[in-house]
């Protein structure tokens, strides 16, 4: 029985919420079609059109730039070709050469040798 009166309620309460929401939501939506239908804020909306490509391109150069100072700082590059060979930082490896370790790029301090020698 007690489920059944709060059915009962929740329908009621339901339908009224409805009708109120409905007007409500018209209500907004009126008042937002005003506000972007009014001749101020187009003219704001033209300007921030015009002015898009050009704040467009100076992000754009702006991280390009970003990326670049990034890339300067890095010590070296890394590549793994199809025939096997590898390269980075602090050295390469060849099926032909071996390993070659490039000892002036091991990291900022090279206070450690690869041979695990601490330098003095």
């Amino acid at each position: 029985m007690n489920k059944l009166w709060l059915l009962i309620g929740a329908g009621i309460g339901y339908v009224l919420g409805a009708r109120a929401g409905r007007e409500r939501y018209d209500q907004l939506a009126d008042q937002a079609n005003k506000l972007w239908t009014d001749p101020r804020v187009q003219t704001k909306v033209e300007e921030a059109k015009a002015k898009a490509p050009e704040v467009a391109h100076t992000l754009g150069e702006q991280a390009k730039a970003k990326v670049d100072e990034v890339k300067s700082k890095v010590t070296g590059h890394e590549s793994l070709a199809a025939d096997g060979t590898y390269e980075n930082a602090t050295g390469s490896y060849s099926p032909q050469d071996g390993l070659q370790v490039d000892e002036s790029k091991l990291g900022p301090t090279d206070a450690f040798r690869p041979d695990g020698d601490a330098q003095a």
